[in-house]
């Protein structure tokens, strides 16, 4: 099996980092210290297998769940 590359891309403001863990799941990593929300898990969560259904997943959550603006 060929070993998928990270993925990194920016949604919502956020740098997102989408990779296999040393379990095989995939994973989202944000940038900096997002707390409890540091890292997902995209296999549990939402059934990702691979790095690009992880990336789809991402965007898709950040497209029905907007980040809204701080006046």
């Amino acid at each position: 099996m060929k070993k998928e590359k990270p993925k990194t891309l920016k949604v919502g403001g956020t740098k997102h980092t989408v990779k296999k863990n040393q379990k095989g799941d995939v994973v989202v990593d944000h940038a900096g210290n997002q707390g409890k929300w540091d890292k997902i898990n995209l296999t549990k969560k939402g059934g990702s297998k691979t790095v690009k259904q992880g990336v789809k997943a991402v965007k898709d959550w950040h497209k029905k769940n907007p980040h809204k603006k701080e006046k």
